[in-house]
This record gives structure tokens, sequence and C-alpha cells, in this order.
């Protein structure tokens, strides 16, 4: 499966769905896309493993297929077909994924965006936001940026394959 997936403005087309980090050296998978909602298939949905960390470099929340594994008893966690929503008590968003319709009006209708789109079909788009911790990264993600700890990030295309790392300076492919 190759998917596009976008943090904040920033469109990674072609990854495998998988986000790793490095820590103490090796490569530690925190995200990880498990299925698409596909329209010709009843019942299909979107649905991602997590593993989040709070500010204190705690877990606060696991998922297996959306469904919380470990989970700090203050968050919860909604979806549909399309959606998988974590937030805090106090309504602040964890993370957000959404699976876009290539039609999205979110998503540009000419320029480079759509012209690598075109020419590098992929499985789904897919766009995180939220606010978490990987290892020991602050990741804050509305759509319009990326900020990973005092680096923002905004406007970046990337095509490629394999997985996203993460590192204090931003996703690589």
């Amino acid at each position: 499966m190759k998917y596009a997936i976008m943090i904040g403005s920033n469109m990674f087309i072609g990854t495998n769905g998988v986000l790793s980090v490095d820590s103490n050296g090796k490569s530690k998978e925190f995200f990880r896309v498990r299925e698409i909602n596909r329209a010709r298939s009843e019942g299909s949905y979107l649905a991602v493993d997590c593993d989040i960390k709070d500010d204190e470099n705690n877990r606060e929340i696991k998922l297996f297929k959306n469904n919380p594994v470990v989970a700090d008893e203050n968050v919860s966690v909604s979806q549909d077909k399309k959606r998988m929503t974590a937030k805090r008590a106090d309504g602040t968003l964890i993370i957000k994924v959404e699976q876009l319709e290539v039609t999205d009006e979110s998503l540009p209708k000419t320029g480079p965006v759509r012209e690598l789109l075109d020419k590098n079909p992929v499985d789904a788009i897919l766009r995180i936001t939220g606010n978490f911790h990987a290892g020991g990264h602050k990741l804050m993600a509305d759509n319009s940026k990326l900020m990973i700890d005092t680096n923002t990030l905004m406007g970046n295309l990337s095509v490629g394959i394999g997985g996203l790392k993460l590192t204090a300076g931003g996703f690589a492919m």
C-alpha cells in the first residue's frame, strides 16, 4: 500500500504509512496505518496503531486498530469510517487522523502537489493533526504547519518510498 501523508501543510507521497523516531540509536515505530476506508467495501474503515507520549514522556495512549490498548483514563477516542480522534479530558486534541478524498477542497487543485499526486497514485491520502510527543520530540500539527520541538515546517513536499523517520529537523523518507 502507498499513502500520501499530510502532517501540517507538509505532504509525503509514496510512504508505506509507518512513522518512526530514533530513540537511543534505535528506530522505534510510533504510528502505523493498518486499514483504510474503501468505498466499494462495506464495513471498511480507517484504522491506525499509535503509541503517544505526554509531556513527561509517559504513555498517554496506545492504540491498536483505533482501539485503546493502554490509555490514560482521561483520554477519549472517537471514530467513524474515515476519521480517528483521541482527546484529553479538557477537550484538547492528542491526535486526529483523517482519510481525505482526492477531491477534498483543502488539497490543491493545481501546482506541484496535484501534479505529483497525479503522477504517483496512492491508495489513500491521510492528514495527521495533533499535539503529542514521540521519542522525546514534541509535535504540534494543525492544517497549516507542523512544529517539532522549536522548529516550524510548512509547505514541504516529498516523494519517495518506505516509512517516515522523525528527527528534530523534520520527517525524512
